[in-house]
């Protein structure tokens, strides 16, 4: 416990995915010294089960995207819930909550303010809307008294960038924002065998997996064109694909694929068993164009396999290039389509690649450990309030 009367911690999200994917192990163990609270939009994400933690949750209309009518209604929700309750620390996940909750936690003077950077909008965007969102960045930063980065590379592109000084944003341990439950996503042959069978994936398949968020932005159209170019004279390749679509992708990517290779690609849609899907897979291929340090990279590695993703920041820190994984230039499709050939044509050294994938996984990013060190930073942080 951190005192005899609990602090008051509300913890603001846009959406439940968010909390389901990122931060439901810190809300197990925050509830055991806080008064907590979670707040995020229920009516996005429905698919998801019940967040299922102890504390209060409370609605309040985020949106993904800029709607500056609902926008301000969101706000004005926040600065009513934060003056009711006075919490003693807020914690923002994403941009568009991040500047909302601040602003309210703020303008309600809450001591302990804590921004939590995982991947900024606008490193793939240009012109207007790419200033925008860096000035919202700019913004947040401002509005929090403490910073956290997901990622060392994450950490220096917001200062590199000028969104942060030098040193004003902190990064935990080797960095990701929850690690991987290694019991969970560990290899078992049984359950490879049986989630290939259900997939109708025949013995010989070598299986490409892209597993995350079906968006423009994770390069999931990159990864269909480059699987267009390698598949034709590699029949036993199969391309595996898993997860929310968000933008109405699966019409768009069947349609940079030939149709003669169609039936080797299987799009499959949200799965609360990600693991299970993993097994099925002999590397996995993460071509995002942001990414604040892409955490299916650690879950497939605790599971023995390499990765393919893009040399930015924050992917740099889940792969160290030709020893756990491939590192390719961002949208170089002639690249991915090498990076992802070599992968399955060459089945030693994708075992190698996986291996130490696996044993840096265990080493350094162990959920355990990643989630421990961010409770007891938000625990110092309203001590020291």
């Amino acid at each position: 416990m951190i005192g005899l009367t609990r602090p008051k911690l509300c913890l603001v999200a846009a959406t439940p995915l968010t909390m389901h994917f990122f931060f439901r192990p810190h809300l197990e163990q925050l509830s055991d010294d806080f008064d907590l609270t979670v707040v995020f939009n229920h009516r996005l994400d429905s698919y998801l089960p019940p967040l299922g933690v102890s504390g209060r949750e409370f609605h309040v209309s985020i949106e993904r995207k800029i709607s500056p009518w609902r926008d301000l209604r969101a706000l004005w929700q926040l600065t009513t819930l934060f003056k009711e309750e006075r919490f003693d620390v807020v914690v923002t996940l994403v941009p568009k909550a991040g500047l909302l909750g601040l602003l309210a936690a703020f303008m309600t003077r809450c001591p302990v303010r804590l921004h939590l950077f995982q991947g900024e909008v606008w490193a793939s965007r240009s012109g207007a809307i790419r200033s925008l969102l860096k000035l919202i960045d700019i913004l947040i930063a401002r509005l929090a008294t403490h910073v956290l980065a997901v990622s060392a590379s994450e950490k220096q592109y917001l200062e590199d960038q000028g969104v942060v000084p030098a040193n004003y944003v902190r990064v935990l341990g080797e960095g990701s924002v929850c690690g991987v439950n290694t019991k969970r996503f560990s290899r078992h042959e049984a359950v490879r065998a049986s989630m290939r069978a259900a997939l109708l994936l025949p013995n010989e398949a070598i299986v490409c997996l892209f597993l995350g968020r079906l968006t423009v932005d994770k390069g999931i159209l990159d990864l269909a064109a480059a699987y267009a170019v390698v598949a034709t004279d590699l029949p036993t390749l199969w391309l595996l694909v898993a997860g929310p679509d968000e933008e109405s992708m699966v019409e768009r990517l069947m349609a940079v694929i030939p149709e003669s290779m169609q039936s080797r690609v299987h799009v499959i849609g949200f799965s609360t068993e990600p693991e299970k899907i993993l097994a099925a897979a002999d590397f996995i291929c993460l071509p995002s164009y942001r990414e604040g340090f892409g955490m299916v990279i650690l879950e497939a590695a605790a599971m023995g396999l390499t990765a393919i993703g893009s040399d930015i920041y924050g992917i740099r820190d889940a792969i160290v290039d030709a020893q756990t994984g491939l590192l390719t230039p961002v949208g170089d499709i002639e690249s991915l389509a090498d990076a992802i050939k070599r992968l399955a044509v060459d089945h030693h050294f994708r075992d190698e690649l996986g291996r130490a994938a696996q044993i840096r996984a265990l080493a350094h990013f162990e959920e355990s450990a990643v989630v421990s060190s961010y409770v007891e930073y938000i625990k110092s942080i309203a001590v020291n309030r």
